[in-house]
C-alpha cells in the first residue's frame, strides 16, 4: 500500500470531521510526521481541497475547500439518476422487448450505469460500467451532442476513434457534424456503427438546471430493430427520457 495516499486520506478525513485544525492538531491525532502532513497539505492546496488562515496568534488553521464535495456531488448524482430512473428503464425495456441502458458522460466515453437485459438476447453487449467511445454509441453521441463547443473541440482533437464496422464515423468532422443533427433531432441512432447486424436509439435526460446528466439506450439487433419499426422505438425512447427528465426536475421539456 501506498503510505503517502493513506495519510493523505486520513488528513482529509480529520478535516473533514473537525472542520479545521492546524498542522500540530492533526499529528497529534494522525501520529504523521509534521514536515510529512505539511508536504501533504501543500500538495492538497496546489489540487484545490484545502486552503488555510492564519489566526492572531501567527498559526495556519488549514480547511477543506468545496471542491471536495465536488467528488461526493458525482457519486451522489449517478447514484440519485439511478434510483430515479430504474423503474422507467424497466417499464420500457417491457414496451419494446429490446436492451434497454442508462450511460453517463465520463472522461471523453459514455459509461453504462445501468442495464436492463433481454435474456433472449443474442448480442453481446457492454456491463455495467464498461465504457465505449461515443463514436461507436447512440447514447455516447446524445452526450457528446450535449458538451459545450470548447469541450467536444477538446474532445475530437485528442481522440482516436476506432473503425468498428464499416459504418463506424473516424473523422471528427464527420462526428461533429452528426452530433449537431443529434443535438437538433433530440436522439441519436447508431446503425451498426458499434457491430454488424446492432442497433441503438438513444435519447437526453436533462436535469433541473437543463444539463444533460445521462442518456437511455435501446439496443437492439436488426432483426427485431428493424427499418419498418425504427420510429417506434424512436418515440418510445424519447418519452422514456421525457419522462426522466422530469423525474430529475426538469421543467422545460
Amino acid at each position: 500500500m501506498n503510505n503517502q495516499l493513506i495519510r493523505g486520506i486520513k488528513i482529509l478525513e480529520l478535516l473533514a470531521e473537525k472542520g479545521q485544525l492546524s498542522i500540530d492538531q492533526i499529528r497529534q491525532v494522525t501520529k504523521i510526521p509534521m514536515s510529512t502532513i505539511f508536504k501533504i497539505l501543500t500538495t492538497f492546496e496546489a489540487l484545490g481541497y484545502v486552503f488555510k488562515e492564519r489566526n492572531s496568534n501567527q498559526t495556519d488553521f488549514w480547511f477543506l475547500t468545496l471542491k471536495i464535495l465536488k467528488i461526493s456531488e458525482l457519486i451522489l448524482s449517478r447514484l440519485d439518476l439511478k434510483d430515479q430512473v430504474r423503474d422507467i428503464l424497466e417499464k420500457l425495456s417491457k414496451d419494446v422487448n429490446e436492451i434497454v441502458q442508462l450511460g453517463i458522460y465520463n472522461k471523453g466515453k459514455v459509461m453504462y450505469i445501468d442495464i436492463i437485459k433481454k435474456p433472449d438476447s443474442i448480442i453481446s453487449l457492454a456491463g455495467i460500467g464498461k465504457e465505449l467511445d461515443i463514436n461507436i454509441s447512440a447514447a455516447g453521441m446524445v452526450l457528446a451532442a450535449a458538451l459545450k463547443e470548447d469541450e467536444l473541440n477538446e474532445l475530437l482533437d485528442i481522440a482516436y476513434f476506432h473503425k468498428n464496422t464499416v459504418n463506424t464515423l473516424i473523422d471528427p468532422k464527420e462526428i461533429k457534424k452528426e452530433l449537431k443533427l443529434v443535438a437538433a433531432n433530440g436522439y441519436a441512432f447508431d446503425d451498426q456503427q458499434y457491430a454488424i447486424g446492432v442497433r441503438c436509439l438513444a435519447s437526453p435526460i436533462y436535469n433541473f438546471e437543463d444539463k444533460v446528466v445521462g442518456a437511455i439506450n435501446i439496443t437492439g439487433h436488426i432483426s427485431t430493430m428493424s427499418d419498418d419499426r425504427i420510429d417506434f422505438f424512436r418515440e418510445k425512447v424519447i418519452n422514456a427520457a421525457l419522462e426522466a427528465s422530469r423525474r430529475m426536475g426538469n421543467k422545460s421539456i
